[in-house]
């Protein structure tokens, strides 16, 4: 009985870690086009463990909205930091930058960092704003 225990524990759990993406390799689950640019770069894990790919963070909203995914059912959403491309962080430790100076793949114009200082300089830098959450960065895509 506790062996059919833990089996159905392993079977039922999965990894919500971020998951590398391959630039050059993998295509936009929003656009479609091949995710190219590392600084914008970002993902979701849904609550059954799938993982959803994106060039930029635009494109994960736009998804989100179209599919109609709730918060419950997006599980984590990491997005790539703009000062060290490779590591992605969750995006609800990172320093949300919006602005129309910052050039993304579809015009998105965010920006994420993991130090929040240095996203504040890079807000006045490019004359744009430091979002304080996931959740504002959501009302102003709404609004536009």
């Amino acid at each position: 009985m506790l062996m059919l225990t833990l089996v159905s524990l392993v079977a039922c759990t999965h990894d919500n870690r971020p998951q590398p993406i391959r630039l050059g390799k993998e295509d936009c689950a929003g656009c479609g086009m091949t995710i190219e640019v590392p600084r914008f770069a970002c993902e979701f894990i849904t609550d059954k463990g799938k993982c959803f790919k994106f060039d930029d963070l635009s494109c994960l909203f736009h998804y989100m909205n179209a599919k109609n995914l709730s918060d419950s059912t997006v599980e984590k959403i990491y997005v790539a930091d703009y000062e060290h491309p490779d590591s992605l962080i969750d995006i609800k430790q990172a320093g949300l930058v919006l602005g129309q100076d910052i050039k993304s793949p579809m015009n998105g114009g965010v920006a994420a960092f993991r130090n929040r200082a240095h996203a504040q300089k890079f807000a006045v830098k490019t004359r744009s704003i430091l979002l304080d959450s996931w959740e504002r960065l959501k009302i102003q895509h709404a609004e536009h």
